[in-house]
């Protein structure tokens, strides 16, 4: 098989994977945080993978993202929010397809108040995946701040990426992104994921 249509059909059956595990999790899935992009040109990016350090970060600081918190005790929304991704390293399984380590993201309001906090131990990065657009999928999240309830540990959660910008000087692509942050059990969506991961193996042995 041509290498770059193996490539291509992995990356689609790698993210037809991941949305195999969301979808198996939604029945026992609930919302804890989710926004929508705030800014909607790559000239005002949210998120970064560099490909010469193998890192994946983020953040934002300016107005304009309204963190929606429904998981959250007491719920409500927060305007002009601001957070950041702490620098995560990623390992390129296949082109644009990268495994992802372990890393934080910090939500806090205008003020610079803790609102949510977020760290996971592992990850995947589909860039530019067969449905055209760029995710990461996180994996053992747990969260804490003033208005986590009590359990939700080991969930997962995604970033959505937009508008892509590419700088060949940097090897940096910067993306605008939504955020979705959902408590679904651990074990019940890397079953899913595996299954897709599986029928990809089986695919390629029979090629």
């Amino acid at each position: 098989m041509n290498r770059h249509r193996e490539i291509g059909l992995m990356k689609i059956w790698i993210t037809a994977g991941m949305a195999l595990a969301s979808v198996a999790a939604m029945a026992n899935s609930f919302t804890v945080a989710t926004f929508a992009d705030p800014s909607g040109t790559s000239s005002n990016p949210v998120m970064f993978v560099d490909t010469n350090a193998f890192l994946v970060y983020g953040s934002w600081s300016q107005p304009g993202l309204t963190l929606e918190t429904p998981g959250l005790i007491g719920g409500g929304s927060v305007s002009n929010a601001q957070f950041v991704m702490s620098n995560t390293t990623i390992t390129s399984i296949v082109s644009g397809v990268y495994a992802m380590g372990s890393g934080t993201i910090n939500f806090t309001d205008s003020a610079s108040n803790p609102v949510l906090n977020i760290s996971y131990t592992k990850g995947l990065l589909v860039m530019d995946g067969g449905a055209g657009s760029s995710d990461i999928r996180l994996d053992g999240v747990v969260f804490s701040g003033p208005n986590v309830p009590a359990g939700l540990s080991q969930e997962i959660y995604n970033f959505s990426f937009a508008n892509s910008s590419y700088n060949s000087s940097t090897f940096i692509t910067s993306y605008t992104a939504s955020f979705t942050s959902s408590a679904v059990p651990e074990p019940a969506s890397m079953i899913a994921l595996g299954a897709g991961l599986l029928a990809l193996a089986r695919r390629r042995r029979r090629a």
